[in-house]
């Protein structure tokens, strides 16, 4: 599903995100639901930025990548946590790409729009801005997040993973 955002579009890039497990829930612009066996995953569009939250039997996981005023930006290429008999397993990778590249990638997501597990936010005043929030598999629970950034040519992939560790 496709969404148009009709925030205006703040230029941050990757040297400006911080990723938080213990995020509050942020203003949502849009969500993305789906259940996994014993596990409900919420993917949310907050703009440029995402949250996604895990509510499983033993308590909530919860990820969120985010421009925050007044935090020091930190974007670990890796994180890991565990709640009661699950763990939850992030990665981050940046990667500088040219106008190109990345336009062929916003024309791949915006040609996907479609598909059920795929919601893509485009900004309408920077068409080549995109968070695009993808559930790629159930068992095990894993879903992925791209972020472009036009301005700097940067492309913020993120993937997460919760499995049963019990």
């Amino acid at each position: 599903m496709i969404t148009s955002l009709e925030v205006p579009y703040v230029d941050v890039s990757a040297g400006s995100l911080t990723f938080r497990p213990d995020a509050p829930s942020m203003p949502v612009l849009d969500q993305l639901d789906r259940d996994a066996g014993p596990l409900r995953l919420s993917l949310r569009l907050l703009g440029a930025s995402h949250q996604a939250v895990v509510a499983t039997p033993d308590g909530l996981i919860a990820e969120t990548l985010a421009y925050r005023d007044g935090l020091v930006p930190d974007l670990p290429e890796q994180f890991s946590q565990r709640v009661g008999n699950w763990r939850h397993r992030y990665t981050c990778g940046v990667e500088h790409v040219t106008v190109p590249q990345l336009r062929e990638r916003v024309r791949g997501f915006r040609a996907r729009g479609e598909e059920d597990l795929l919601l893509v936010g485009v900004f309408g005043s920077e068409p080549d801005a995109v968070t695009a929030l993808e559930i790629t598999g159930t068992e095990p629970l894993t879903w992925r997040t791209v972020h472009t950034y036009p301005q700097h040519g940067e492309v913020v992939t993120t993937t997460g993973t919760v499995v049963t560790v019990g």
